[in-house]
């Protein structure tokens, strides 16, 4: 489905219901909210299904949006969610009932009955950002900002190697309509609490680096967050940490979650590492540049050694090693 054509589909219904993912990044949320903004200013009924992992760095973005308790929605829509395994258990009961996604995640598992799909876009905020200034012929300062939240998270403030041309005049278009920009790239790029220092220094600690320095692989465990008072918006940007280190061209961050699962977030060099390869080899998937994965019931000691096994694999197929 093109833009266009999901432009159409929304236009022609009312009473909906925007769905984000588990751990909520600022590309779901920002999506979201600016989706329901819009809608609401083309006088439909939409709302937001309230997502219990929305962290202190987000919230602000998307208040006002979350449905009301005894709302009672007639269409579903997901937005930047590739896959309903990673819908929040407060979306189980809509589970087979999403009717429109956007998304941007080329390993997208096409479960909604209409999916509206660019695997080129840097964020799926480029796409919502489309889908509301010209499908829908909506824009103001609230939802300018909240798109640009949307674009400049899932672009790391517009350094990651997803970033192009494009992204920029998205993100100058946007500034336009409202003074935000700083406060975000501030808010989203530039503060870390306390606690989020301790655990980048634990994650540091206990790296292991192999491959000649150009792998490094660290965990944050639950006994690291109690013993430094940490929370799960503490821990949630992590992802991105390990790569920032000289020589460095691929980075796994391990982070155990309160049920016992270890999620695995893949950062590299897309010429060095497909992320996204070796993450579908543990059941996971996302971007060349950036994916995940989550195995259940395994101890530390055993994901590790599934992370790497599938990340020697896929050097294997890429190198030919």
């Amino acid at each position: 489905m093109r833009v266009s054509e999901a432009a159409r589909w929304l236009l022609e219904r009312d009473r909906f219901l925007i769905l984000t993912h588990v751990r909520p990044d600022g590309d779901t949320l920002g999506c979201a909210a600016a989706l329901c903004r819009a809608l609401q200013k083309r006088g439909k009924t939409a709302w937001v299904l309230e997502n219990a992992g929305v962290t202190a760095t987000y919230r602000d973005y998307v208040a006002g949006c979350f449905a009301p308790a005894d709302y009672r929605p007639e269409h579903i829509v997901a937005v930047d969610i590739a896959s309903e395994g990673l819908l929040p258990p407060e979306a189980e009961a809509y589970r087979g009932k999403t009717e429109l996604c956007i998304d941007h995640h080329p390993s997208n598992e096409g479960y909604a009955a209409h999916l509206c799909l660019d695997a080129g876009a840097a964020a799926c905020g480029e796409i919502v950002y489309e889908l509301c200034r010209e499908g829908l012929g909506v824009m103001d300062g609230e939802i300018a900002r909240a798109l640009y939240v949307a674009v400049s998270t899932d672009c790391g403030c517009f350094a990651y190697s997803n970033t192009t041309p494009r992204t920029h005049r998205i993100a100058a278009d946007l500034m336009e309509y409202g003074d935000f920009a700083a406060a975000v790239n501030k808010r989203c790029f530039q503060t870390r609490s306390r606690k989020r220092l301790e655990l980048e220094g634990r994650l540091l600690a206990g790296a292991r680096f192999t491959e000649g320095g150009q792998l490094a692989l660290g965990a944050v465990s639950r006994r690291d967050l109690a013993e430094v008072g940490a929370d799960e918006g503490d821990a949630e940007e992590l992802s991105s940490f390990l790569r920032q280190i000289e020589g460095v061209r691929a980075s796994a961050t391990l982070r155990e979650l309160p049920d016992g699962t270890w999620k695995l977030s893949l950062r590299a060099d897309p010429d060095y590492l497909n992320c996204t390869a070796a993450c579908a080899r543990l059941g996971g998937g996302g971007h060349a540049a950036a994916a995940g994965a989550s195995v259940p019931g395994v101890d530390r000691a055993e994901m590790e050694r599934r992370v790497y096994a599938a990340i020697h694999a896929q050097l294997a197929a890429q190198h030919g090693t």
